[in-house]
């Protein structure tokens, strides 16, 4: 799949989250997420659909994965740090919240 497929199903999760169909963004999210497992937007995505629709347990596993592509992308100094920076505080806080569900 080439990258501008990638984000063009990417982004039709995002707009059925958006639209608030998050059973669909969850199928949607998890698909991609099986053939781009290090995809870190497509697991952001999978936490945040799968949070909304009460499967704690897939949203905290996507965190996680999230939380690690992030401190792995961190550690090789990638040219997008501020992105990853603010990432990893983001996704540290979203797993902090799942404690509060699980």
């Amino acid at each position: 799949m080439s990258k501008n497929e990638l984000d063009a199903k990417i982004g039709a999760a995002w707009q059925s989250h958006y639209n608030k169909k998050y059973e669909v963004a969850v199928e949607q999210f998890s698909k991609l997420v099986s053939e781009n497992p290090d995809n870190i937007d497509a697991n952001w995505g999978l936490g945040l659909a799968a949070r909304r629709v009460g499967d704690k347990g897939k949203a905290l596993q996507a965190f996680e994965k999230v939380r690690d592509l992030v401190a792995a992308a961190l550690d090789a100094e990638s040219e997008d740090y501020e992105r990853y920076f603010m990432l990893q505080r983001m996704v540290k806080q979203q797993i902090e919240q799942m404690g509060d569900f699980i």
